[in-house]
């Protein structure tokens, strides 16, 4: 029941503003420390004020102990003249009262005459034969009081009496009071201060989270990050000074940056990206469109003022290639090279269940048999020499597609022996590279086929033994024209084909 009435509470806080929260939180924590420190004040002020009256107590039990007259009296037991002494004493000090006692602590003067010659209270056992002062605190004849007492000595050092002075319990409470008082206000003063200073604070803070909760706030970054991440552009955001408060993964790749993004935060822009111009020059105007180069890519960027108000936060930059659509077009061209292909395969085997369907109408079994094991045993073979020479699936899958659109087409794919491919090149992945093999025999395929020479074959041969990656296509086509030979390696020169001239110039 108890557990249950926290979470309640606990709930209930949760419930409150965020501000509210932090501002009951000061609060509670200011009254903790006032709290402490008054107990502290008071603590100390208590030791000090007891330590005081004793040591004061004490003082003036030695001195009227020490007291010739005193002495005198004490030894003739003189009554009178130890009242005379005691009352006079009484008026010129603070004490609440003075009693003064023989060798055997009888009373020879007290404050209520009644009491005299009675034994005095809270004697210490064998104190006052051993010489000892000591320091009492209880409630005697006269009261709740803390007590002195000395013994009184003569002149041959030998005790014949003893003093003592009291200070009652409630002239101690007014001197407390006089003091505690004064500095309660003080704590009051102070609490109502850290009270207004709280709320302060609590407003300023609501007005920078702009009315939102931690966890609206702690939403919106995750968003942000969340969007950051899954824009296919980069994007980088700088603050009026040109230091980088945001960068997303695409921007890092584009720009080789390979540490993670977090060691890039409170970096100047231009140690990040060379030609920082663009992120830095009139940072307060919009610009759309614009071409510029970062790091040695040639990009199309966009930029975006951030502010609050009337107040410039920065900028968010945001870029991408130029060459973005040649690697979209090597894309687009190779999923057609996988409809092609899976349209080659259907129609071949197509033509092969038609075939297979006639044998088994003419009854001619045997034959049959014999197709259907020679063709398993073809395509198996093709498959498992394509498999143990290339490991990359995609390209493997590409290939036997290749040949049987090559037979579809009255060709002959040769891949020559010692074909081989361990893995992919640096900064390609499979459909790109795919795309490339894919082009060149296309355009083998279809130099072949305009060429009324050679013997419509296509030879392939893929390497990667060395250090680099060698591929080459050899046809019966007409080839690539002199002008043509220095242009068909640049980047972007990827064109529609419609005349044997600009054959093969969709391999780049």
């Amino acid at each position: 029941m108890l557990q249950l009435n926290e979470n309640k509470q606990f709930a209930f806080f949760q419930r409150l503003t965020f501000p509210l929260r932090i501002f009951l939180l000061i609060l509670v924590f200011s009254i903790f420390v006032i709290a402490a420190l008054a107990q502290y004040f008071t603590a100390s002020f208590e030791d000090y004020l007891t330590l005081h009256v004793r040591d004061m107590a004490m003082n003036q039990a030695k001195i009227i102990a020490s007291n010739d007259s005193v002495i005198s009296a004490v030894k003739t037991r003189d009554y009178k003249r130890l009242a005379t002494i005691a009352n006079k004493l009484q008026r010129d000090t603070d004490f609440d009262y003075v009693v003064i006692g023989d060798r055997h602590s009888i009373r020879l003067y007290h404050p209520n005459p009644e009491k005299i010659g009675y034994p005095m209270q809270f004697t210490k056992q064998g104190a006052l034969e051993k010489g000892e002062s000591y320091f009492i605190t209880g409630k005697g004849s006269m009261g709740m009081a803390m007590r002195a007492k000395t013994p009184i000595f003569d002149d041959d050092g030998k005790v014949i009496g003893v003093v003592s002075i009291g200070y009652l319990v409630s002239k101690i409470d007014s001197w407390r009071a006089e003091f505690l008082l004064p500095m309660a206000g003080v704590f009051v003063v102070l609490l109502g201060i850290l009270m207004l200073l709280s709320w302060f604070l609590a407003a300023h803070i609501r007005r920078q989270m702009m009315g939102m909760e931690p966890k609206q706030i702690a939403r919106v970054v995750r968003q942000q990050e969340a969007l950051f991440s899954s824009v296919y552009e980069g994007l980088i955001a700088v603050d009026p000074h040109g230091y980088i408060t945001a960068i997303n993964r695409n921007a890092r790749k584009m720009l080789g940056l390979s540490s993670p993004g977090r060691q890039w935060l409170g970096k100047p822009i231009a140690e990040v990206v060379r030609s920082a111009d663009f992120f830095t020059e009139q940072i307060d105007e919009k610009r759309q469109d614009v071409v510029a180069n970062f790091n040695g890519l040639s990009v199309i960027a966009n930029r975006e003022a951030i502010r609050s108000g009337d107040d410039l936060l920065g900028a968010i930059i945001s870029f991408r290639s130029k060459d973005e659509i040649s690697t979209l077009n090597a894309q687009l061209t190779q999923i057609k090279q996988y409809v092609e292909s899976l349209r080659t395969l259907r129609h071949e085997h197509l033509n092969w269940m038609s075939t297979l369907n006639g044998l088994l109408q003419m009854k001619e079994y045997d034959r049959v048999l014999a197709m259907v094991q020679g063709e398993s045993q073809a395509q198996q073979q093709l498959i498992d020499s394509l498999r143990e020479a290339f490991a990359d699936r995609q390209v493997a899958g590409l290939l036997f597609g290749k040949v049987q659109r090559a037979r579809e087409l009255g060709l002959k794919m040769i891949i020559v022996p010692g074909s081989q491919l361990s893995q992919l090149p640096p900064g390609l992945d499979s459909t790109e590279f795919a795309a490339i093999v894919g082009n060149l025999l296309d355009n083998a395929f279809e130099a072949s086929l305009r060429s009324d020479e050679g013997n419509k074959s296509v030879e392939l041969f893929l390497s990667d033994e060395g250090d680099d990656v060698v591929i080459e296509v050899a046809d019966q086509g007409c080839g690539v024209p002199e002008s043509l030979r220095d242009k068909i390696f640049e980047q972007g020169s990827v064109r529609v084909l419609t005349s044997p001239v600009n054959m093969a110039l969709g391999c780049t």
